[in-house]
């Protein structure tokens, strides 16, 4: 493995994986003390394209992350000083068992919930996302809304027979006691891969949705504040999942299903800190598929640094300097 990937004194999960940033491993989380917890959950069921690369996004991810330390330039704050952070691993799933790989998911999830802490999880594939978000919903009485960055609708009732699939899991979470459909916000859906029947449904079901087109009008900023204001209505916990083909494939080529005219790098980056200006119940990042990924590990670079993003929103909002990257480093009368 190349040295710059690899400090010396980085404790290993296993192999040449280190935990995410060099944040301590916790195996056990009796007796969990952490702000937020990274975990992996490696599982990849049937896939219209690319099959079971996403498997080995957790591992591909946490090593480039060690690119990124606790202070950031942007930020011009070091997360370390407000929360602490702990990577408790990859879930052992249950290849081709979705319902078992799921509820050990969800066991999981329930842990590190219930000692306070927030989970941000790395897939796998997109159908992740319904045990994450059920998790997250049974830990708490207040609703739930979620902010999707997704090229895909996502609203199949299933997919060769299966409901538990990267085709379904919008539709799933919105049959959730607690998921209102009207607090359901999707960011940069677009091109020809999502299915007729997907439109009318969202629209009858309430789902807000921003294509491209409108994100490219009104502006990415807008977008996500308009979004995070839908989905945390009524004081509903708000959950973000962000599957990498939101983003255009020139800047995130490896995933299951790439789709030109997405999101750019710095767009995304950006959403991501508006839509979780003001913390967030869950997260999580999926359809990385390394195996895809240019030499580089472009997409990997681009998940760690948003997941990275995300954990610096936490702390910023600790802190009491959400806007921070807004201003850290303004000139003359841009800080007035």
């Amino acid at each position: 493995m190349n040295e710059a990937l690899s400090p010396a004194g980085v404790p290993r999960i296993y192999g040449d994986v280190p935990p995410f940033m060099a944040v301590p491993y916790v195996r056990d989380l009796a007796g969990l003390s952490a702000d937020a917890v990274v975990l992996g959950m490696p599982y990849d069921g049937i896939a219209t394209f690319r099959g079971g690369a996403t498997r080995r996004a957790p591992q591909e991810i946490r090593k480039y992350s060690l690119l990124y330390g606790s202070y950031s330039f942007d930020w011009d704050l070091d997360m370390s000083m407000h929360i602490a952070v702990a990577d408790a691993g990859d879930i052992d799933v249950v290849p081709g068992d979705n319902v078992a790989s799921y509820a050990r998911f969800e066991a999981r999830l329930a842990a590190v919930l219930a000692a306070g802490a927030v989970p941000l999880s790395i897939g796998g594939d997109h159908g992740i996302s319904y045990p994450a978000v059920r998790a997250v919903s049974d830990a708490g009485d207040l609703p739930v809304g979620l902010i999707v960055f997704d090229t895909h609708l996502d609203l199949s009732e299933s997919f060769s027979g299966d409901r538990l699939t990267r085709a379904s899991p919008l539709l799933r979470i919105t049959e959730l006691d607690k998921v209102d459909p009207h607090r359901v916000v999707v960011i940069g859906a677009r091109g020809p891969r999502n299915l007729p029947e997907w439109t009318p449904l969202y629209r009858q079901l309430g789902i807000t949705v921003f294509s491209m087109e409108e994100v490219e009008r009104l502006g990415i900023e807008a977008v996500a504040e308009h979004a995070r204001a839908i989905a945390s209505a009524d004081g509903a916990r708000l959950y973000i999942s962000l599957d990498i083909d939101g983003v255009d494939p020139a800047f995130a080529p490896a995933t299951n299903s790439p789709e030109p005219g997405g999101l750019t790098s710095r767009e995304i980056i950006r959403a991501v800190r508006i839509a979780a200006r003001d913390g967030f119940a869950g997260f999580d990042l999926v359809e990385v598929s390394p195996d895809f990924d240019s030499s580089s590990g472009t997409t990997s670079i681009l998940a760690g640094r948003l997941l990275a993003e995300a954990l610096f929103c936490l702390a910023a909002r600790k802190a009491g300097r959400q806007d921070a990257w807004r201003h850290a480093h303004a000139t003359g009368s841009a800080r007035e």
